[in-house]
């Protein structure tokens, strides 16, 4: 049995005030407090996944926090990676969009959801990112919790993500095909998506990927990365989910199909909506990002949201919460894309000069 270690209460740096001060988007950890339950399982150094697994999962995620951009469209940011991912720009530090190529972007026909599919060259993957929520409306769908048979008829989905997955479902299947069609060497398929953009992608995958290859070729792997979902759909669906990749395992091998969920520490949002609702999440392997480390979970403890960790904590982001996976500060990719847009609409041709005057005012 595991025993936790006492930790002296952690006192913040000037840099870390700064940061939390400025934090103006939700971060969920009044839900963790409230919603969410603790496991009796004690993560430790054994759970800890491998190092690689955390590097390509904080890759990807640096696609899947792109897709929040409403303010900058994808195209120019595409288009400018290798200025803006200088010193102080947005994109500082998001190194694995370095030499990527934007497929297509799409708004979606509900609530104006966003998304885009981009091409890796390093990797020879196709990934398509799908937005959480970023806008009152959309939230409106969050709490849309009635239940909605699910066209296969084995069980019952959320009615707000369906009704958001089917105002971009014509959208993202234009945009895999496009990226077939312009970049033949793609290896692998890569969905994923943050919060809300999480849930969409399980249906995503169960709507389309998982029951049919006409818009994929035969035996391509495909990589589920979902960080902080809520639960998609009831047990049935769940059960349902587990089968169609059972038989796309069986049927083009083990390594086809790869999924990960990935919880953190101080996120309420995967504990919603609660399970007495009758919800569940698809992964039974989900991982937990605690600190700066990943670590697995047990099949046993699936529906668990926080887990208790036996071993030093990092303290670059002592608090958690939900924008701070990967071990990046989302809201500050955010509020620098807010900045830049705000350079671009005054049609300066000098904007990134403006841009940088803007950067030194809000670090005053």
């Amino acid at each position: 049995m595991h025993v936790i270690k006492q930790r002296k209460k952690i006192v913040l740096t000037e840099a870390q005030k700064q940061m939390y001060a400025s934090e103006k988007l939700m971060n969920f950890r009044w839900v963790a407090k409230m919603a969410a339950t603790y496991s009796p399982y004690i993560l430790s150094p054994e759970d800890i996944a491998d190092q690689k697994l955390f590097t390509e999962l904080a890759e990807i995620g640096q696609f899947t926090e792109l897709a929040y951009t409403n303010a900058v469209p994808v195209e120019f940011l595409f288009k400018n990676l290798d200025l803006l991912m200088n010193s102080k720009f947005p994109l500082e530090g998001y190194n694995a969009l370095h030499g990527s190529v934007l497929v297509s972007e799409f708004f979606g026909r509900v609530a104006h959801l966003h998304g885009y599919v981009a091409y890796r060259p390093k990797t020879k993957q196709l990934v398509v990112a799908t937005s959480g929520t970023s806008t009152a409306i959309q939230a409106i769908q969050d709490l849309r919790t009635l239940w909605h048979r699910h066209k296969s008829r084995r069980g019952f989905v959320h009615s707000g993500f369906w009704q958001l997955y089917k105002g971009i479902r014509p959208f993202i299947l234009e945009g895999i095909r496009k990226g077939f069609k312009e970049h033949e060497d793609i290896e692998e398929l890569v969905i994923t998506g943050h919060s809300m953009g999480a849930a969409v992608s399980y249906i995503l995958l169960l709507d389309q990927i998982l029951v049919s290859n006409e818009i994929i070729p035969a035996d391509l792997p495909i990589k589920l990365a979902a960080f902080g979902a809520p639960r998609p759909g009831d047990d049935n669906l769940s059960r349902y989910y587990q089968e169609l990749i059972g038989s796309y395992r069986s049927k083009y091998g083990d390594a086809a199909f790869s999924e990960h969920l990935v919880k953190a520490y101080n996120d309420g949002v995967p504990a919603l909506p609660p399970l007495f609702l009758g919800y569940r999440h698809f992964t039974q392997s989900p991982l937990y990002y605690d600190h700066m480390r990943l670590y697995h979970i047990p099949p046993s403890d699936c529906e668990y949201t926080l887990f208790h960790v036996d071993a030093e904590k990092s303290l670059e982001y002592p608090r958690g919460g939900h924008n701070y996976y990967n071990g990046r500060d989302q809201e500050m990719l955010l509020r620098r894309l807010g900045w830049l847009e705000k350079s671009l609409t005054k049609g300066d041709t000098h904007w990134q000069e403006t841009y940088l005057e803007r950067v030194k005012k809000h670090s005053r």
